[in-house]
This record gives C-alpha cells, structure tokens and sequence, in this order.
C-alpha cells in the first residue's frame, strides 16, 4: 500500500471520529461563548489547544473566575495522559525525526491513539496517521466555528441545553473505567466529595486542582491494573521492536 492510499485510509477511518468532534465542538463552542469568549477567542482555543475535556475544564474554571495558574495546572494534569500516548504512538514510528514528533504529538488524541495503535503493521506510518488526523483535527474546527454561528441564530434555551452537553462529556471519559474498576469509582466520587468540601473553604478553581492533585496520588498507590490491561498497555507500546 502505497503513500496516497495509507493517507486516504487514514481519512476513511477517521470518519467515525468526525461525528463525534462536531456535536462536542458544537457544545464547547456555546459553551465557551455563555462563560464571556469572543467568537475568536473560541475558535482560536480549538486551534491553539485541541483537547476537548481541556478547553471545556478551561472554559469551565474561566467561567468561575479562575486564575491563570489554577488553569494551567488543571489543563497540564487533564492533559497528562498524552505525554504517554504520543511515546507509545511514536515507538511505532522510531524512525521519524523529533521535530515531526514534535510537531504531531499535538494532533494524538485519544480516539487518534486508539485507531493508530490497534491498527495493522502495515498501517503503522505516517502517511496513514496524517490522513487520520488532518480529518479529525480540522472537524474538531469546523465543530467550533458551527458552534460559534449556531450561537447567533439558536434560541437561548437551546444553547444553553447544548452547554449541558460538555458535562456528558466528562462523564463519557470516567464510566467506562468506573465500570470496570470499582476503586477507580470509589476514587472519582470521592474526588468530587472532597472538591465540595474544599470549595466551602478556598476557591473553587484550586479546589479542583487540589482534589485531583490529591486523589490522583492516592489513586496511584492503592489502585494497581490488573495482569490484562498491563498486557494490553505493553502490546501498543512494544509493536515497534517486535517488528524490527
């Protein structure tokens, strides 16, 4: 397969990615505009930033009045998760130089991962991983700029029904790993009790940023993945030196 068609391939795959972005983009975009953005600002974050539970958690502690600091950190540790993503995406591709690494571990998203890791050998270059993130990057776009038109003309019960949306959103991230983990569900609402509880006494936008520093750490040392998933994690990350 050459070139042109691991690209287009890419395309074909991402598709199923696209009608999910749009409909997210769509609601962070009305979102974004109700907590005082200006329709750029909007869409510049999405081109800027492209993570969806974090520009929602930015807008989100915008809303509240949140300082820079409490939203850099709160991003960095929603965001963390890439830094091992992009590592397992790229030991597929050891031979592509660190700026181009560089330069595409922006666009690895977590539905990018997913695709990009459990597809064939064959597959794993980078034509076929252009393909699939030049689609989902620039729908991820298009979902905001729809958003940010849909806003002018939607009704306002309308809109604000959409910013509801974004909560989904983060709840869609947490329950499947809930589900699968009872600790991990025992971690989550206690991080949300504990944040309730802190709110009471600091402000809220560190209140986060502390109950997530906080759980995350306890989290790390009593929660332990289990024989299956280590499997798992190991195979995505090792099929470059199998196939040397």
């Amino acid at each position: 397969m050459n070139s042109r068609q691991l690209f287009f391939l890419g395309m074909k795959h991402g598709i199923p990615v696209v009608l999910g972005y749009i409909p997210v983009g769509i609601a962070y975009a009305v979102s974004a505009l109700q907590a005082g953005f200006s329709p750029f600002e909007t869409i510049l974050m999405s081109f800027s930033v492209y993570s969806g539970s974090g520009q929602v958690l930015g807008v989100g502690m915008t809303a509240q009045g949140a300082s820079l600091a409490a939203i850099f950190i709160g991003t960095f540790l929603i965001n963390f998760r890439y830094f091992i993503m992009s590592a397992c995406v790229f030991n597929r591709m050891p031979y592509l130089k660190a700026p181009i690494k560089a330069w595409t571990s922006f666009y690895i998203t977590d539905e990018t991962f997913a695709i990009f890791t459990t597809a064939p050998e064959e597959r794993a270059k980078l034509p076929y991983i252009a393909g699939l993130i030049i689609l989902t990057y620039s729908s991820w776009i298009s979902g905001a700029v729809i958003g940010v038109i849909a806003n002018s003309i939607l009704p306002g019960w309308v809109a604000a029904g959409l910013g509801i949306a974004l909560y989904a959103l983060f709840i869609a991230l947490v329950v499947p790993g809930c589900k699968s983990n009872h600790k991990i569900a025992l971690m989550v609402i206690m991080t949300a009790l504990f944040n309730c509880l802190l709110s009471l006494f600091i402000d809220g936008s560190w209140a986060i940023v502390i109950s997530t520093l906080l759980w995350a750490a306890i989290g790390a040392c009593l929660i332990k993945p289990s024989s299956k998933e280590r499997g798992r994690s190991l195979q995505n990350c090792n099929v470059a030196e199998e196939s040397k």
